[in-house]
């Protein structure tokens, strides 16, 4: 990943599970955001995000945490893409 080129992650979200569909929703319309999915298994959600650079991929996670109440969260970060 050259230093021009945009962080890409994805965010996995454990949510309150009554909020779960209220969360995906206003996910879909981040500017961040390029892919929002409700899953099963231990995480409620999966979505990937676009951002400049690790700054502001941690500024946007803890805001994410917190103005979504989030119970918990894992962020995977990408070597690669194709």
């Amino acid at each position: 990943m050259s230093s021009d080129e945009n962080i890409v992650a994805y965010i996995l979200l454990i949510t309150d599970s009554v909020n779960t569909e209220e969360i995906y929703k206003k996910l879909k319309s981040i500017e961040q955001v390029k892919e929002v999915h409700m899953i099963y298994g231990d995480y409620d959600i999966i979505f990937k995000v676009e951002v400049k650079n690790l700054a502001e991929l941690s500024t946007f996670t803890m805001d994410i945490r917190k103005n979504f109440n989030i119970k918990s969260s894992s962020t995977l970060i990408t070597l690669a893409q194709k």
